[in-house]
């Protein structure tokens, strides 16, 4: 699927330690600027993503009906009144982790450190765009979505990405695993979110786990449902 991988300008201030853009030194907004042109040159962005039935949900697992089982007591809290569950992979390719380490290589450290930064921004939109553009087609079908989950965040662990990614078809992919379950290219997400009838219980499918987590610093942190 074709995904556009945009910068959102006050996201990736808040990454770099301000509030919002206007906040960020105006050397590091030179920076910015410069180093866009070369990001749009480098990033090769792409998202891969299958829609599966759900075979069951159980308390800390979710079955699929021709796939594996996910183990994780919040996610299948999420999951619970879902039948199906979009799978999903997306990459902004491999030259922008090229420009990254040779930028470092040559100790231009701050500018390794911006690129990288508008990076992990551009690949959070890319799903971000991606679940709305789900979230209103679905909703066209009187359906809902639930919010996004990864490998190795809330209570997932890392290691079911071996799992998620034997949904896919490694030929067809510009995204590789490690064995330490780590992917290749660095930017690169992963991860699921379930569908459920629109009118099933509001109070599942809006199910948030932030809300009921006390680490207030987590970069992953989401304050609201969807």
């Amino acid at each position: 699927m074709e995904v556009l991988a945009t910068i959102e300008k006050n996201d990736l201030a808040k990454l770099l330690g301000g509030d919002e853009f206007g906040s960020v030194s105006r050397s590091t907004r030179t920076k910015i600027e410069k180093l866009e042109t070369i990001f749009r040159e480098l990033v090769n962005p792409a998202l891969y993503y299958q829609h599966l039935e759900i075979d069951s949900v159980e308390k800390g697992a979710v079955l699929l009906e021709e796939g594996p089982k996910f183990t994780s007591p919040k996610l299948s809290k999420t999951m619970k009144d879902c039948d199906e569950i979009i799978c999903y992979i997306a990459t902004l390719g491999e030259n922008v982790d090229g420009e990254i380490k040779r930028l470092m290589g040559q100790k231009h450290l701050a500018e390794a450190y911006i690129l990288d930064a508008m990076a992990s921004v551009a690949a959070d939109n890319m799903v971000a765009t991606f679940h709305e553009r789900m979230k209103s087609e679905y909703e066209n079908q009187g359906k809902q979505v639930t919010i996004c989950f990864s490998p190795g965040y809330c209570d997932w662990p890392i290691t079911e990405q071996k799992k998620l990614f034997s949904m896919f078809d490694s030929n067809e992919l510009d995204v590789e695993l490690t064995d330490s379950c780590l992917m290749q290219p660095r930017k690169s997400i992963s991860g699921v979110f379930g569908i459920t009838p629109f009118n099933s219980n509001q109070s599942t499918h809006s199910y948030n786990p932030c809300l009921e987590c006390n680490q207030r610093d987590c970069s992953e942190r989401r304050n609201s449902a969807f």
